[in-house]
């Protein structure tokens, strides 16, 4: 597996988990904060574990994942619990 599939893995399971986490939350503003966190999260991870020194592979690669996943689980589980 390629390093930049790696990044797009880990990022994209971390959108997953803001997701789940997201759909509990009482507020629009704390569900953008939990995504927000984590891909602030996934930065280090990205930088240290994968030991990145490029700035779009640490700061732009899989970002948009993140996203789409954290709005896909966090409708998903919504519209299951909610």
């Amino acid at each position: 597996m390629d390093v930049e599939d790696k990044i797009l893995l880990v990022r994209g399971i971390l959108g997953a988990i803001a997701g789940v986490i997201s759909a509990f939350s009482n507020s629009f503003i704390y569900a953008v904060i939990i995504v927000l966190v984590s891909y602030i999260i996934s930065i280090p991870i990205v930088t240290f574990y994968f030991k990145i020194k490029k700035n779009w592979l640490v700061f732009g690669k899989g970002s948009l994942t993140l996203a789409i996943a954290w709005f896909l689980i966090l409708v998903s589980v919504y519209n299951v619990f909610g």
